[in-house]
Order: C-alpha cells, then sequence, then structure tokens
C-alpha cells in the first residue's frame, strides 16, 4: 500500500487509529503528543448552575469532595442506568462522627420529584468512587435532565451544611445511528476514544474505569484516562485510585 493512499483510508478513523500507536511503532505518524481529549458537547446549562463539591467537618484537608464531571457540571449518557463518580478525599478519624457510608440522591431537574436515593459503602482509602445506578432503581428517561449527589454524613446534629456533598447533572441522551455503528466497528479499547468524540461523558469515564481495572499495568490506558481528565480540567484526580461502590 503506497504513503498516499495509507493516509487516504486512515483519515476517516484518525483519532481512533492515532490512539492505538504506541511510542514504539514505526509508522509515520506526526511528531505531536497524542492524547485521548473529550468533545464537551453544548447542551445548555443546567437549570442551576452551581456544581461541584464541599469540605464538610470530616474533611480536614485542602481538598474537597468532588464529582467527575465536565466544567459545564452536566454529563451526558446514553444508559439507562448509568455510573456515576465523585473523588472522595482523606477522612477525618477525629470528627463527631466517621462516616462508614455515603448517600446517593437523584432529583428531577427542578429538585422537586425524588428520583432515587440510597446509601453505599465508602472505600477504606481516598479515590474516586463509582455508584452503578441499580436495577431496582427507575430507569433514565431519553430527553430527561437529573440531579445529582453523593454527600457524607459527617454530622449527627442536623446540620446539613456540616456534611460534605458532590453534586452535578445527567442527561440521557439517545443513541445515534453513527455512534451505533462506531461502537460497533471499534475494539473494546477504543471504544472510550468513540464516547469521547460523541460527548457522551459518563460511557467515556465507565469504559475507561473498567479498562483500569482490568488492566492496571498498562501504560497506555492510564494515559487515556488522565487525558481525558485533564481535558476537562479534572487533571488533580488522574492518578488516584477507583473503587466500586455496587
Amino acid at each position: 500500500m503506497s504513503t498516499s493512499r495509507y493516509l487516504a483510508v486512515s483519515l476517516s478513523g484518525l483519532q481512533i487509529l492515532l490512539l492505538a500507536v504506541t511510542p514504539t511503532s514505526a509508522l509515520p505518524v506526526p511528531s505531536v503528543k497524542l492524547s485521548l481529549d473529550f468533545n464537551v458537547p453544548d447542551r445548555g446549562a443546567p437549570s442551576t448552575t452551581s456544581g461541584g463539591g464541599t469540605r464538610g467537618r470530616c474533611l480536614p484537608g485542602t481538598k474537597t469532595l468532588m464529582p467527575l464531571v465536565p466544567k459545564t457540571n452536566l454529563g451526558l449518557t446514553t444508559s439507562d442506568r448509568p455510573s456515576f463518580f465523585a473523588y472522595i478525599p482523606p477522612i477525618s478519624r477525629t470528627a463527631p462522627v466517621t462516616p462508614n457510608l455515603a448517600e446517593f440522591l437523584l432529583l428531577s431537574d427542578d429538585d422537586q420529584e425524588v428520583v432515587y436515593q440510597a446509601t453505599f459503602p465508602l472505600p477504606d482509602q481516598a479515590g474516586i468512587v463509582q455508584y452503578d445506578l441499580p436495577e431496582d432503581a427507575p430507569a433514565l428517561k431519553p430527553g430527561s435532565r437529573y440531579h445529582w449527589y453523593i454527600t457524607l454524613s459527617c454530622d449527627t446534629s442536623g446540620s446539613a451544611s456540616s456534611n460534605p456533598s458532590a453534586e452535578g447533572w445527567i442527561e440521557r441522551a439517545a443513541v445515534s445511528p453513527n455512534l451505533t455503528k462506531a461502537l460497533k466497528a471499534a475494539e473494546p479499547s477504543k471504544r472510550a476514544a468513540v464516547y469521547a468524540e460523541a460527548g457522551i461523558w459518563h460511557e467515556t469515564l465507565t469504559t475507561l474505569a473498567d479498562l483500569r481495572r482490568r488492566n492496571p499495568n498498562s501504560a497506555t490506558v492510564l494515559s487515556d484516562w488522565r487525558s481525558v481528565l485533564k481535558s476537562v480540567g479534572l487533571e488533580s484526580m488522574a492518578d488516584e485510585p477507583i473503587a466500586s461502590c455496587r
């Protein structure tokens, strides 16, 4: 195959192809740093634009409980029961209450309806938690937007402001024929790149988190994870361990 023909064939799937190239490859790729960047879609701001995380009485350091969401505070999903991610910093063992459980709360976009509420066990160490919406939870409706929280119960005095909380928004998006075709054609290790290009945040993270657990020593998987988080301003959490709370 000639060089010109190779380039013509490759350009239609350039991003996915480049991600498969390792630094030791003999292929004539450009001398630039390759990365997996997330394409943040323009979906408009949530009905309430506040978001992010807070630091309560049981988090003594400078780090806060933070949601893993793009800067818009809104992440898209194609799943009816997706996974949610948040960073939990080191917890003080001298707080009035040392939490070993966190609360997950899913509300309607206007905060008027509780869609789902549950508690889950916290990991033993600081890091990123993955909470999978269980089968007994209501399925997210296509085209609907929801407000979600993860909260630690550090204070039993009734002062909610003392309990650190992370919040974000999620919207279930329809799966386009092009996305379906691209996912079917992609190898499992490249599906995160397909989701990232399509702006589907929750499946991008879920796919990469699963790859990290299955391939803990893979430099390529870790590099992709770091690149995605860095592309949305979450690089400070890129090297944190991931724990599932199922």
